[in-house]
């Protein structure tokens, strides 16, 4: 633990120093440069958009890096969001007529809360999600004959927890816009990228009747690794780059990869006659965002997807690896505002 929190120091140390330097001032906000980005917060946005979120979980054999992968019966949500200056809100529905495959992927009972918020400067992301039932995703590696259009082996008994909460501070904030690639207040109209950084934290616990190795993959991991019961708590910091490539001025291709180190507190409890542990170690994450569409002065289409990928990755013994994703597609449309919404003069 206390090498762990030394190594977090001595990563912390280099970027505060960075981030206090005098042209990349952290609280220095640097005017929005036009050759770059048009901004259309003044202006009314509509849009109608389909979302699909999961949390998966996968049992990793540490030597051959096989995988029991579980993942909920995904569901795809239709809605509609408005947006005006610094007020966004996005209202989505589950219809039963788009998803009608609990036959094959089993039922999923769900509270999956994310909210991203994009600012000049920051960009900070919030989770909670709850889920209750998963399916095996890859049964074919380990039953034979599998029939991939019948039903998966499904487990209702697995339930999953996972809180998390990061910011990102974005350097070159006065030429780089996520707005312009997640929320479409502004559009980016020249290629540019920034460099990112920030504080992440998270804790996952995974629940469940019995073990996650099905009989017919038991001779493929360690039995006596189990996961059931299991929290998992992450803090550190995240660094990375984002980039907006631009083409004609409104097709655009966003991307963002950022990595976190930091302690990871894993705590497992009595079981199968191993008594409790709480151990300390450092490990990785992985963040990502990627967004690709058009965006125009009056209308704009896109897809966007963000997801993080963690686990201890461990040499040693089977480990837990866990992943949460988010993806959008939409299409919007700009109005002038009404006059009711409009600054009264003075």
């Amino acid at each position: 633990m206390c090498k762990a929190a030394l190594t977090y120091l001595l990563l912390l140390i280099p970027l505060i120093s960075f981030g206090q330097n005098k042209e990349y001032g952290f609280f220095k906000t640097r005017l929005v440069n036009e050759q770059f980005i048009v901004d259309y917060s003044d202006k009314l946005s509509i849009k109608l958009f389909g979302s699909m979120k999961s949390n998966t979980i996968a049992h990793v054999n540490h030597e051959t890096k096989k995988k029991l992968e579980y993942k909920p019966n995904e569901s795809l949500n239709l809605g509609f969001g408005v947006g005006y200056r610094w007020f966004g809100l996005d209202v989505a529905f589950n219809f039963r007529g788009v998803n009608h495959d609990d036959d094959k992927f089993g039922h999923t009972k769900r509270f999956d809360f994310q909210s991203s918020v994009y600012t000049r400067k920051f960009a900070g992301d919030l989770s909670i999600q709850r889920y209750k039932g998963y399916y095996l995703d890859n049964p074919e590696e380990y039953i034979s004959n599998f029939d991939p259009d019948g039903p998966y082996p499904t487990r209702p008994d697995i339930n999953t927890r996972r809180y998390g909460v990061s910011l990102l501070y974005v350097f070159n904030h006065g030429k780089f816009s996520f707005r312009s690639a997640f929320i479409y207040n502004q559009r980016q109209i020249k290629s540019t990228g920034s460099f990112l950084a920030g504080p992440f934290f998270s804790y996952f616990r995974m629940d469940a009747d019995s073990s996650l190795i099905i009989s017919e993959a038991e001779s493929e991991f360690d039995l006596s690794q189990d996961f059931r019961g299991s929290e998992y708590i992450r803090y550190g910091i995240a660094g990375g780059y984002g980039y907006n490539l631009v083409l004609g001025h409104r097709v655009f291709i966003s991307l963002s990869v950022v990595i976190g180190l930091g302690p990871e507190i894993k705590k497992t409890p009595k079981l199968n006659g191993v008594p409790k542990n709480t151990e300390s170690k450092f490990t990785g994450r992985a963040a990502t965002r990627i967004a690709l569409g058009y965006n125009a002065p009056k209308f704009y289409c896109g897809f966007s997807a963000a997801g993080v990928y963690a686990g201890e990755r461990d040499d040693t013994e089977d480990y837990l690896e866990r992943g949460v994703s988010n993806a959008k597609f939409f299409i919007g449309k700009r109005f002038n505002p009404p006059k009711f919404l409009l600054p009264k003069e003075k």
